[in-house]
């Protein structure tokens, strides 16, 4: 039975009569509309598994339309999480000037400072020699210890996830088994997204195995190049593993990839220092804001990864456990 039909159905019995069956007809009417959302799901997946097609094909840009046209579809058929995160006005730059309860403020400013300060000294350091500008989301790097898989996944969630709820579509993702990493003593992990196409000019213009210290702000006016949406989103996906780290861990090992290219980037759009500053406090609360709110999405997303599901069946894992009230 169609859903409205039986909705309309119901709306034309009589109260007294709905009265005396005990609720019957409420039981009926909510056992279609679970069929409908049943098929609405059905519909979701068999579009998703499309959208897999067309990205191992790598048409990329038929894929990201393929996910619009979901995105307009009403629930559950549609996807209500992409794009649709609740983010923080670009004026806020700190966690008290939140609307939160005194607890979350006070856990969240906490974290918050912790991350900013993790980022400041890594930009102040001296640079890593293994690192460079690629088209790779991140290169984990081995510290005193072997880090663990999970939180390697953890780490490429958190872009992942701040990347969908944002509008950029991961066309890819990647990281190194456990085996791996204990020859190795490198997580070659990254997730690869549809956009950021100024990351390539960016390339173009630093020999192989440069670092932040060689990078010199370019003559020309980059800045031009890039709007602050698209400037804006890259941000808080770069800052998207860092920030799921620590809100886990209350601590990162997988970062130093990220800000090194975060500071790259910056410099060459010839941001100054206090406004590379500003950027950086927004885009760590925005992602701090949004990941917190979304810990289970976040937390199931990692188990798919971690089962090395395709990009498709994790959408539907986040549109499945998503907190919708944040959206």
């Amino acid at each position: 039975m169609n859903l409205s039909v039986g909705v309309a159905i119901a709306r034309e019995i009589p109260l007294d009569f709905r009265r005396e069956t005990g609720g019957a007809i409420a039981v009926a009417t909510k056992r279609v509309s679970e069929d409908g959302d049943g098929c609405g799901v059905r519909r979701r997946r068999a579009s998703l598994r499309m959208v897999d097609r067309q990205l191992a094909k790598g048409n990329f840009k038929l894929a990201l339309s393929l996910v619009k046209q979901l995105q307009r579809q009403p629930p559950p058929t549609g996807l209500r999480g992409f794009a649709a995160a609740k983010q923080v006005p670009r004026r806020v730059l700190s966690v008290e000037e939140l609307d939160l309860s005194v607890t979350e403020k006070s856990a969240l400013q906490s974290l918050h400072d912790s991350i900013l300060d993790s980022i400041k000294i890594n930009l102040q350091s001296s640079p890593l020699d293994e690192l460079s500008v690629t088209c790779k989301d991140n290169d984990l790097n081995l510290e005193d210890d072997i880090i663990q898989h999970k939180q390697v996944v953890l780490h490429e969630a958190g872009h992942f996830l701040i990347g969908y709820m944002l509008g950029v579509l991961p066309k890819t993702y990647k990281f190194s088994m456990m085996e791996d990493v204990k020859q190795d003593e490198v997580v070659d992990a990254s997730v690869k997204f549809v956009g950021f196409e100024f990351l390539r000019e960016l390339e173009d213009e630093l020999p192989s195995k440069k670092t932040l210290h060689d990078v010199k702000p370019s003559h020309r006016d980059n800045k031009r190049k890039l709007s602050s949406t698209v400037l804006s989103k890259f941000l808080c996906v770069i800052v998207g593993g860092l920030v799921a780290e620590y809100l886990t861990y209350g601590y990162s090992k997988g970062h130093h990839g990220d800000v090194e290219k975060l500071g790259m980037v910056l410099k060459w759009l010839q941001f100054t220092e206090d406004e590379a500053d500003a950027l950086i406090r927004w885009s760590v609360l925005n992602t701090l804001v949004i990941l917190h709110h979304h810990s289970e999405a976040r937390l199931a997303l990692v188990e798919a990864m971690t089962r090395g599901r395709s990009i498709g069946n994790c959408i539907d894992v986040i549109e499945t456990t998503l907190n919708y009230q944040d959206v």
